[in-house]
């Protein structure tokens, strides 16, 4: 089908055109038909969690109840039997870390009984799932003195609110005094961010003291395909996830021509830094003398990526990268275009995170002149 449209398209003949218009149509209602037979609604995955609450209830010795909102949404079968593991982990972290004692929270002014919420909502072409409690929130000093304990930052760093809570995320980390059946030994949180990052998801983390925790996470509805927008970079063409895409704006030539690695593009009084492909990438041919920065975001951060042409929105039929490749980090997957030819889906997190580095040297740079 995408070869009989790229052919179409450099035809005159209206006959070819009209076959091809129909045969996309066709094709697009095959592949909704076929992807909706793969949605499952998530509240099969959430029904198998109030078992797992009550258990740890009793064994914690703590009143506790479960509720769900958004069961009816729906999401990849593939996508729902990995999400099983990282949500127990999750779950487990709400009752033993999270939510205090009777007697705790009746000293605090609060119900007896604790509370775990879990709720699904779309989003775009995302889900996001939070899972809530309503405990005593995470502790930020014991948090940055067990990371100062194992090495992960020092005592003069200056760290965001959500780089201290991201370290709970790495492997071996907690702050439990004792170990137990539930908690202690470091093992948990740490697969959890490996299983999202695997799924192309993201975590966010809300935790107030004496209040409670909200960890949202960000998730594709499906596996297997995605729409993105195609790009030209010197010879080569690449896939951008049309998610995470902002907005394509004009870069000019003075711009171009003055900056060759992280630089800034101001967006209506916005400092955004921008990345050039070409020097990522290390791209052969001659340089487009009107280039585009293609604006994205992930999470809070927004950067730009420099490209000698946008081709189009394509919706794309995800491939993995073979092991041998799996040094390679910049990308995520890859696709077959209409004329056989591949391009490789950018990895967006990837990216901005390299886009965030230059932004703090440029700046690192700026304070020390």
């Amino acid at each position: 089908q995408a070869r009989l449209r790229q052919l179409a398209a450099g035809s005159d003949d209206i006959l070819l055109r009209a076959i091809s218009e129909d045969i996309e149509r066709l094709s697009a209602d095959l592949r909704d038909t076929t992807m909706g037979i793969r949605m499952v609604p998530i509240g099969t995955l959430f029904s198998r969690f109030r078992r797992v609450v009550r258990d740890l209830s009793q064994s914690l010795h703590k009143e506790v109840a479960l509720s769900t909102e958004g069961d009816e949404a729906e999401l990849d079968k593939t996508v729902i039997e990995r999400l099983n593991d990282p949500l127990v982990h999750l779950i487990r972290n709400c009752v033993d870390h999270g939510l205090e004692t009777a007697d705790e929270r009746l000293a605090a002014g609060k119900p007896a009984g604790g509370h775990v919420h879990l709720a699904a909502v779309h989003s775009g072409g995302q889900i996001l799932i939070t899972i809530a409690d309503d405990g005593r929130g995470m502790n930020r000093a014991a948090i940055r003195a067990k990371a100062e304990e194992r090495g992960l930052t020092t005592p003069d760093a200056v760290l965001s609110d959500s780089d201290i809570l991201n370290f709970i995320f790495h492997p071996g980390f907690s702050t439990a005094k004792e170990v137990s059946a539930v908690s202690g030994r470091g093992v948990g949180l740490d697969v959890v961010k490996r299983t999202i990052d695997a799924l192309r998801g993201t975590i966010d983390i809300n935790s107030t003291v004496g209040e409670g925790t909200t960890i949202t996470l960000r998730l594709p509805l499906t596996l297997a395909i995605i729409d993105g927008l195609l790009v030209r970079v010197g010879c080569g063409r690449y896939v951008i996830p049309l998610a995470a895409i902002e907005e394509c704006v004009e870069l000019s030539a003075a711009r171009a021509s003055a900056d060759s690695g992280c630089a800034f593009l101001n967006l209506r009084g916005s400092l955004v830094p921008f990345l050039h492909l070409r020097d990522i990438f290390h791209a052969d041919g001659d340089k487009d003398p009107y280039q585009k920065v293609v604006v994205i975001a992930f999470g809070n951060e927004r950067i730009g990526l420099v490209v000698d042409q946008v081709i189009g929105q394509h919706q794309t039929v995800i491939k993995s990268l073979s092991k041998i490749l799996s040094d390679v980090r910049e990308f995520s997957g890859a696709t077959i275009l209409g004329d056989g030819s591949v391009a490789l889906i950018v990895d967006v997190p990837r990216l901005v995170a390299l886009g965030q580095k230059g932004q703090d040297a440029a700046m690192a740079v700026q304070e020390t002149a």
